[in-house]
């Protein structure tokens, strides 16, 4: 089914692919891959422990950095943090130290387990349904997460309905401005298409439903009742767990696996000075 565009409510045109589509009017990109998050524990396509190797560095750093963003040194400690599709809890171990009482929502059983074993405070289900209509928060982040949301409206509706007034909210998006995307973009136009269906996770049980930049997002959270405050620059990757990251999808093929190694290794300099593929940005609720 045919997704109206999440920044401007248009409708998006066919675009290159049978799953791809463009709106004419904001230049939102989105898919309608089928999204099968599976809700009992199942061997799937991901190697879960080889995905938590690949992006426990670059998540510590990114996520460090988000949270010292949202936490206020004027504040008291014990303010409310909501991580929306927690996974197995990369931000609830570090929101602590940042004085927050943090907790998370994560619908997939393959992580969902994980992260409760070793005690964070994570509940199974869906953003919003596994709240209660009363519940409020000081800040609610999706980390990596907005993108694979195909109602992105309803979603951000409900962020504002469950932060406090003042309460802001994070949104950690690809960006589609970045290095890599860019390249897998145009290697996809010349017909070599793994490195842009890996980007967008084709195949996976939650693929990417859409793909932002920070100006779009700004549109779709203001549509919603939000005031932008600011972006931050994250990073992509890290060469520390890259190849368990390549990795972490069971199907790819060791000469794809290799030819993404070399080429982020090549690369990595100077992706650090052009625009990232990943930027967070912050909202709050007047």
């Amino acid at each position: 089914m045919l997704i109206p565009c999440a920044v401007c409510g248009g409708k998006p045109d066919p675009y290159r692919h049978d799953w791809l589509f463009r709106c004419p009017d904001c230049g939102v990109l989105s898919s309608d891959l089928p999204v099968a998050i599976p809700d009992l524990p199942s061997d799937g396509p991901l190697d879960e422990g080889a995905r938590a190797a690949g992006l426990d560095a670059l998540r510590r750093r990114n996520n460090a950095l988000i949270l010292q963003s949202l936490a206020d040194p004027a504040a008291k400690k014990g303010l409310r943090l909501l991580d929306v599709g927690c996974g197995p809890g990369f931000l609830l171990d570090q929101a602590a130290d940042f004085g927050f009482a943090a907790e998370g929502i994560e619908p997939d059983a393959n992580v969902l387990a994980t992260g409760q074993q070793r005690g964070l405070a994570i509940r199974g289900g869906l953003f919003p349904d596994a709240l209660s209509p009363e519940e409020h928060f000081d800040a609610i982040v999706f980390n990596d997460v907005l993108e694979h949301i195909p109602d992105v409206e309803a979603a951000l509706v409900a962020a504002f309905r469950h932060l406090q007034p003042g309460g802001v909210l994070c949104l950690n998006c690809p960006d589609k401005r970045g290095l890599f995307f860019r390249v897998a973009a145009a290697l996809d136009r010349i017909g070599v298409s793994g490195p842009y269906d890996r980007l967008w996770q084709k195949g996976l049980p939650s693929p990417h439903v859409w793909y932002f930049t920070p100006a779009l997002l700004r549109r779709a959270a203001e549509r919603a009742g939000f005031e932008a405050s600011g972006d931050l620059r994250l990073a992509t990757v890290d060469l520390k767990g890259l190849w368990p990251r390549i990795r972490m999808v069971r199907e790819t093929s060791l000469p794809m696996a290799a030819a993404a190694w070399i080429f982020t290794w090549i690369t990595w300099p100077l992706a650090r000075l052009l625009p990232s593929d990943a930027t967070a940005c912050f909202f709050r609720k007047p």
